[in-house]
């Protein structure tokens, strides 16, 4: 495997780590929707954490309880995620095209002597990884995400998805060359240590618990990097409402069973107007947090 391929395959492969601790447990987005006999319990997600913040009792409980783990994508498919975004390295030198000559030559001296390797990564992946180099600088790391947590509890068990690796990675690499571009230099416009900073903010709103401020945050990151409008509503329409509604869709076939079913999809995509709590609301649901 080439250098490059090495690099992108180290970044996100890492994410897909198991592993446990044991702490003083936060409380977390952790809510159940019933109507009737219909239980769900839903869970916001966090794809980085520390090891001393584990599940507290309820939301373990709620799991062993439960008669399906169903997660964006399933456990199994997980490691696809990798491998369909190493298809997606390009095979000119992309970044270049996207960005502007300034922001290359910035993103050029955060990554030295990778400036030829990194032409390859298109704008939106460049993107993800910075992400997840600065959620390192925050403390955080992939293997004490909140899906491997719930994993090690829920054990060999299969697990289901509420969407194909394919149609994520699709989310976000189809956005039109304009929009990742405005998206990653917005970011980089941020100073690392404001980034960071948001990074740790994010997780402290998530240990709180609370899935409304947690959508707030996401809205004053986009003020913050600087998006105009027409980014901001296609970002939101592809990556946040459109996949809701198709999760809520998925969910469907569950909402016949009398027994709880429990739900971990990412934190963000629980609040807002447009986000799971609201749309099961309008099916119907209770939905309360725990």
């Amino acid at each position: 495997m080439s250098r490059i391929k090495t690099i992108v395959a180290a970044a996100l492969l890492s994410w897909l780590s198991v592993s446990l601790h044991a702490a003083e447990p936060a409380r977390l987005p952790f809510y159940e929707a019933r109507q009737g006999d219909v239980r769900i319990y839903l869970l916001g997600t966090i794809h980085a954490g520390k090891a001393d913040e584990p599940l507290r009792q309820e939301i373990a409980q709620a799991l062993s309880r439960s008669s399906q783990l169903i997660m964006e994508i399933s456990a199994e498919e997980m490691p696809l995620v990798a491998a369909l975004m190493l298809a997606r390295l390009c095979k000119d030198a992309c970044l270049r095209r996207q960005l502007s000559a300034a922001t290359f030559t910035r993103l050029s001296t955060l990554l030295p002597g990778m400036a030829t390797e990194m032409e390859r990564i298109p704008a939106w992946m460049m993107s993800t990884l910075l992400s997840v180099a600065d959620a390192s600088k925050a403390g955080l790391s992939p293997q004490w995400g909140t899906e491997q947590r719930l994993l090690k509890i829920w054990g060999n068990r299969s697990t289901r998805g509420l969407e194909k690796p394919e149609e994520q990675v699709e989310a976000m690499a189809s956005f039109e060359d304009s929009i990742q571009r405005e998206m990653l230099e917005g970011y980089l416009a941020l100073p690392e240590e404001r980034r960071v900073a948001l990074v740790q903010r994010l997780y402290q709103i998530w240990r709180d618990g609370d899935a409304e401020a947690l959508y707030g945050w996401y809205q004053q990151m986009n003020k913050e990097e600087g998006l105009s409008p027409g980014t901001v509503r296609r970002i939101e329409e592809k990556m946040i409402s459109s996949r809701n509604q198709r999760f809520v869709e998925r969910l469907r076939p569950f909402f016949s069973s009398g027994q709880p079913v429990f739900v971990a999809v990412g934190a963000l995509h629980l609040g807002g107007e447009q986000g799971v709590l609201t749309l099961l609301r309008a099916q119907g649901f209770t939905v309360t947090m725990r």
